[in-house]
C-alpha cells in the first residue's frame, strides 16, 4: 500500500515529488496521511501546520531543505528549534551545521530536488548579463545602485555600436513613426544593445519601474518560477547579484560566472535583527568585487568565462549535494522509513 502523504511546497522544491505517484498517494487533509511533508517548521502557517499536528494528530514529521543554507534558521539569531521529525538537506555543508547544532539524529543529505530541472545552456547570438536583486522584505537601495551601474555600462556599449555604424545607419534606418510601412526597416534596441544586454530577474516584491530596459519576472510562489529561472538562464553569460542564494547556486550549477557585488549586508527580516549575527557567504565559486571594478570584471567573466568552472562544481558539490544521486529517490526513502 502506498504511504499517504500530506504536502505542502514552496519554491517548487517539491514538485518532482508531487509526480511520484507511482509511490506515493498525496491527501489534501492531514488528518487522513501517513506523513506530513513540509517546506519548513519555523515560520507562518507552515509552523501552525506543525503545532495543530503536535497537538492533537501526532504525525511523523518530515522537512526538506528549501532555499541555500535555510538550516541557518537554527542558528544565531533566530535560533528556531527544529520541530520536524527528519530534516531532509541538500548538501554536507547544511548536514555539518545542523549536526553542529546538536540535530544530527533528525538529519538526512538528499541532495536538492532541482537537479533534474536544470538544463543545458544553449549558444546565442547576444552577450546577456542578467541582474539577480536581493529579495528581502521590500526594496533595497543597493539593488536599484548596482542595477543603475549595470545600465550604464549598457548604454555605453550601445552608444558604441551606433558609433561604430553610423554612417550604415544614416542612410538605412527609416523609423517607423515617420514611414509605417517600412516596420521592417526600423531598428529596436535588442538589436543595437547585442554585445551587452542587461536583464533584470525581478520578483513582486521588486519595485519593477525602477529597473528600466529588459525585465525577467517571476513569483516563487508560482510552480512554474525554477523552469523560468532555468531557462532564463540557458542564453546567459554573466549574472551579478548582490549575494550568494538559492538562484546563485543554480548559476554555478550551469557552469555560468558569477559576480558579487560588496556593500549590501542584511540587517533586518521578519522582525529579526541581523547586523551583528549574519556573516554573508563569499564562496570560490563566485568573484567578489566592489561596484568600481564591476566593468573591469564583467569583461574578463565574459572573455574567460571558464576561468572558475572547477570551483563552482565544488561549491555545487558542498551545496546542492552529488549532482548524479536522485534526490526525489532518496525523500521516498526516508517518509518510507519514518512511517
Amino acid at each position: 500500500m502506498k504511504p499517504k502523504v500530506y504536502m505542502r511546497d514552496y519554491n517548487g522544491i517539491l514538485q518532482g515529488i508531487k509526480r511520484r505517484t507511482d509511490d506515493l498517494e498525496f491527501v489534501s487533509d492531514p488528518r487522513n496521511c501517513d506523513c506530513i511533508l513540509l517546506w519548513q517548521d519555523v515560520r507562518g502557517e507552515m509552523y501552525e501546520i506543525v503545532k495543530i499536528n503536535r497537538d492533537h494528530f501526532h504525525k511523523p514529521l518530515i522537512i526538506v531543505q528549501h532555499g541555500r543554507q535555510a538550516t541557518r534558521d537554527y542558528g544565531a539569531p533566530e535560533n528556531f528549534k527544529l520541530l520536524a521529525d527528519k530534516i531532509c538537506v541538500w548538501g554536507q555543508d547544511d548536514y555539518d551545521r545542523m549536526c553542529g547544532l546538536g540535530y544530527k539524529d533528525k538529519t538526512v543529505i538528499t541532495g536538492c530536488p532541482y537537479f533534474s530541472r536544470l538544463k543545458p545552456k544553449e549558444v546565442h547570438p547576444d552577450r546577456n548579463i542578467v541582474f539577480a536583486p536581493v529579495r528581502t522584505m521590500h526594496e533595497e537601495p543597493m539593488n536599484l545602485i548596482v542595477h543603475w551601474e549595470l545600465k550604464k555600462i549598457e548604454l555605453s556599449h550601445a552608444q558604441d555600436n551606433l558609433r561604430n555604424n553610423h554612417d550604415k545607419l544614416v542612410k538605412e534606418w527609416n523609423p517607423q513613426i515617420f514611414n509605417p510601412d517600412a516596420y521592417g526597416e526600423s531598428i529596436p534596441y535588442h538589436e543595437i544593445d547585442k554585445n551587452f544586454r542587461l536583464i533584470a530577474k525581478l520578483t513582486p516584491l521588486h519595485d519593477k519601474g525602477l529597473y528600466m530596459g529588459s525585465q525577467n519576472n517571476s513569483d516563487p510562489m508560482h510552480a512554474a518560477h525554477i523552469d523560468n529561472c532555468v531557462q532564463l538562464l540557458q542564453h546567459t553569460d554573466v549574472v551579478v547579484s548582490l549575494e550568494e542564494g538559492t538562484f546563485q547556486t543554480l548559476v554555478m550549477a550551469m557552469d555560468i560566472p558569477l559576480i558579487i557585488v560588496k556593500g549590501w549586508k542584511l540587517t533586518e527580516f521578519a522582525g529579526k535583527d541581523y547586523s551583528k549575527d549574519r556573516v554573508e557567504l563569499q564562496t570560490k565559486g563566485a568573484t567578489h568585487v566592489e561596484i568600481g571594478e564591476l566593468y573591469q570584471t564583467l569583461e574578463r567573466e565574459l572573455a574567460e568565462p571558464g576561468r572558475l568552472s572547477n570551483e563552482r562544481k565544488e561549491i555545487v558539490l558542498r551545496e546542492f549535494g552529488d549532482i548524479n544521486s536522485n534526490p526525489e529517490d532518496n525523500i521516498i526513502k526516508v517518509i518510507k522509513e519514518i512511517i
